[in-house]
Parts: structure tokens; sequence; C-alpha cells
């Protein structure tokens, strides 16, 4: 296929998949990408409902058939599989059920257990033993219905839109980093016929492909991408191997199914989902190979970022309970309420763009040191002084203002101020759901305040700590710790 067509968008997609090489390395690792089937018997899973059951069938994409083939032993979930019935869940946001919550370990020790089939497909190997290495995972054609604008950034959230769409694929990587032993393949979702979303169902998937492992800096090669909506979406839409190399084609507007069961019926036809099998299995013979061959060398590094001193400083509530943000002050930060109970919340911000841009988060540490305090120590009377975090600004722009107090965050609570000092200093080690919003082309900000408001005793109880404005010595730290190739 000739990039040069009119009309026609090519991309290789290996530096998607490679997303934390460079790109010499990745033209190495391209140059080796081998199609052929696993050498030894392979255990496969696959996540999906009706339209994978199709595909798996063998009167229809004998998906399951040309596995087997290429030496996959191939079982699935479907309607009412596993604990808690999550087999049934399996739109965009519920991936978060099913790899980022506290049924994680259930779900996924039943997933790399399970060994039958729930759909018609035909399996001729014996069960060599083991827990499954692949997971295969799918949601349905309706999950390219998502709203919002194209160029949507990650949003948090819970409908189907493009930004709570890259959220949830962005946090799925925590998980999928600490499973090594694990291949897991993201199977993009069939697209409709209706073309009401369709640019934003275009947009997100060419994310998938294309930014998803290099927006996070991914540097491990256990997580892969098929685009099955691309494949879907004309006769020239490609996600393939060929000529040694990784394949990404479409005809531009062609955004909607090519292949459609019928009027009304969005679920792939028998020809769809041939041109899909024959597409996925060299790829993901690939994919396997250069999964087995082990991971990048990784270097851990470590960096400490001061508060940028212009940005920091503390705002003061309107009144009590107003949540709206009033007086503001920058000499230090402040956290607790004053004498007529108003909530003081501080903001610091930091210069995350000193990160490479191939960086990968491991660890993120806030630091902040002690200056004096005002009445009753809220540590004690005032619950957890907790953490949000926004990626660039809380308000219109980095510089401190009154909207800052109330102004939505990219991620609340994603982390809390320890109560004891070390020489005067308190730390809040950050949990891994912050690690995405930090970005190596931005500012990050926090923001911290007390769980409670105020202590209703009219009298004022707040803790001063050094802002940005302060000795280099006593600035507020962020520590982050990362990896790149």
């Amino acid at each position: 296929m000739k990039s040069s067509r009119p009309g026609l968008h090519s991309a290789i997609t290996l530096l998607s998949l490679l997303a934390a090489m460079s790109s010499d390395a990745a033209h190495s690792t391209q140059a080796a990408l081998d199609p052929t089937p696993p050498s030894e018997l392979v255990k496969l899973v696959f996540i999906h409902h009706s339209t994978g059951e199709n595909w798996l069938a063998d009167n229809n994409g004998r998906l399951g058939i040309e596995l087997g083939e290429n030496n996959y032993f191939v079982s699935d979930t479907n309607y009412g599989w596993g604990p808690d019935g999550i087999g049934d869940r399996t739109d965009i946001p519920d991936w978060l059920e099913w790899f980022r919550s506290k049924r994680t370990a259930s779900y996924t020790s039943a997933l790399f257990r399970e060994n039958n089939r729930h759909s018609p497909y035909s399996r001729k190997l014996t069960d060599p033993g083991g827990k499954n290495e692949i997971i295969l995972f799918k949601s349905c054609f309706p999950n390219s219905n998502l709203s919002g604008r194209p160029t949507d950034p990650p949003r948090a959230g819970t409908n189907l839109t493009v930004g709570n769409a890259k959220f949830v694929y962005n946090e799925l990587l925590r998980y999928f980093a600490i499973r090594q032993d694990k291949l897991f393949v993201v199977i993009t979702a069939p697209p409709v016929t209706d073309p009401t979303y369709a640019e934003n169902a275009r947009a997100f998937n060419d994310w998938l492909v294309k930014d998803w492992l290099r927006e996070n800096g991914y540097p491990y090669q256990n997580v892969v991408v098929f685009d099955f909506y691309n494949v879907l979406t004309g006769p020239d839409n490609h996600h393939r191997y060929i000529d040694g190399a990784i394949e990404h084609t479409y005809v531009s507007g062609m955004n909607t199914s090519y292949y459609p069961s019928g009027p009304g019926d969005d679920h792939p036809s028998k020809a769809g989902n041939v041109k899909a099998r024959n597409q996925l299995i060299p790829l993901l013979n690939s994919y396997y190979h250069r999964w087995k061959a082990g991971p990048p060398d990784l270097r851990q590094m470590r960096v400490q970022i001061r508060s940028t001193r212009t940005e920091d400083g503390w705002i003061l509530e309107s009144s009590e309970n107003s949540n709206l943000g009033a007086k503001l002050g920058s000499n230090e930060l402040r956290a607790g309420d004053d004498k007529r109970d108003r909530q003081y919340r501080s903001i610091l911000s930091f210069d995350t763009s000193v990160l490479p841009a191939n960086a990968w988060i491991s660890s993120a540490t806030l630091r902040i040191k002690r200056s004096s305090s005002v009445g009753s120590n809220p540590f004690r009377t005032h619950g957890n002084l907790l953490v949000d975090i926004r990626t660039s600004h809380f308000g219109t722009n980095t510089r401190l203002q009154a909207a800052d107090f109330r102004a939505r965050a990219s991620r609340n609570k994603v982390g809390r101020v320890r109560s004891k000092p070390t020489n005067q200093w308190y730390r809040a080690a950050l949990n891994d759901t912050a690690f995405q919003w930090v970005k190596t082309n931005d500012k990050t900000q926090f923001r911290l305040q007390f769980k409670l408001d105020d202590d209703d005793d009219h009298s004022a109880d707040y803790m001063t700590f050094h802002s940005g404005r302060g000795a280099t010595a006593n600035r507020p730290t962020l520590i982050l710790k990362y990896l790149i190739p």
C-alpha cells in the first residue's frame, strides 16, 4: 500500500508499540519482527461479547481455529463469566473494574486460570496446563459512540467519552506494568454505521495505536494494540504485518463500518471478520516473539524539582462553607482555618517539563517544610492533609488565583501528607493514580487541603509551610523516580 495515494494515511505503528525506545532501537526491532507461529503451545484467553463470539466461530471469522493452527490454545470469557459476573461488563469504563479495582486480584486470578470455551469454536489442541500467557480484550461496537471532541485530553469520568476512554487506558498501564509475565493485547472496539461520533472514534483509536504508549513513556513490551476498528472501516484500511514491517493505513473519511452484518446490525460481517483475522494473527505472532525476547534495558533515574517561586501560595475561603476562594498570599503555604472558620488551601507548582519525553514514572513524593503554626495543630483536629493534582494549572493559568480554591482537579486525593515530620519536613507519597497527570512537556500543580474544612471553634487553627519564595533549601520539592531505556 503506497502512502502517496490521495487520501490515504499511512503510519508504521511500531513507534507507538515500542513507545519508550529510541528511533534506532525501533528500526532494529522492526527489522527483527517474526510473524511465524510460536514454536511451542501458548495459552491465550479472549475477553469479549457477541462480536468476539462471531469472530471466533467456525462458521464466521474462524479466529478460534486459525489461532489454534498457529499454536495458541484458546479459551475465552463471555456474558455471565467469572466472579461477580464480571464477564457481563466489557465497556471501556469497565476495564478499570477488571484491572484497577479492589477485586482485580480475584478477577485476574480466574482469568489467568480459565481454560474453557464460552463460544462455538473448535479447539483441537490439548490443554498444555498452566496459566494463560496472552490476554486479548475487546469492547463491543457501542463503544465507538464516544462523545466529546476528537482532541479531548484524558479526563476521569464514568461515561463513554473520548477523555474518559483515554483516562481508562492510561490507568490500565499501571497494572500491566507489574505483570510482565503476561502479554496484553488491546483489540479496539469495532466501528458502527452511524456517522454521528465517527470522527471521535477515529481519533481515539488512532491515539491508542500511535500515541497511547508513547505519551505515557511506557517502557515495556507486554502491551500492544490491534486496530480492529480500522480494519473494518474499508477494504484499503489495514493494520497488518507486511514486507517485514507493521502497517497502519486508512483512507481519509472512511470512519464508519464497511462490513456490517446487515441494515441495523453493526456486528461485523463474516467478510470483515475474516479480513481482521488474517491481519491479526501475523501481528500477534510478531508481538509474541518480541515480548518473549524480554524487555529493553532500562535505567532507574531520579529527579528533584523545586516548586516555582512565582506560582505557589495560599487561598482563603470567602466565607465559611462558601467553597469560593477570596484572599491570596504567596510568601508561604497555609492549611487549616482562620478565626471565622474559613478554610485555607494551598497551591504548589512544579515544572515537570524537565523530565525526558520517554520517562515512565515509578514513584512520586511531595515534600513541604513547616514554617510555623497558629492555634491547634490541624493534623489533630482537621483530619488528613490531602493532595489533589492538576496537569498544567488549576485555574486559567499557572499563576495563583482565587479560582484555584475550587477549580477542577485532574485527580482528587492522590496522596496524603503524613502527620509526623522529619526535621520539620512533611512528606506525601503519591499513589500511582497521580502519575498519568504528571506531564513531561508541561507543568504539574498540587492543591493541599485538610479533610475537614474547619473545626467550628471560631479560632484560627492552621499550619504554615515554606513556599517557593523561601530559601532554596526550604522550598517545596517534588521527587520523581522514573525509568527510561
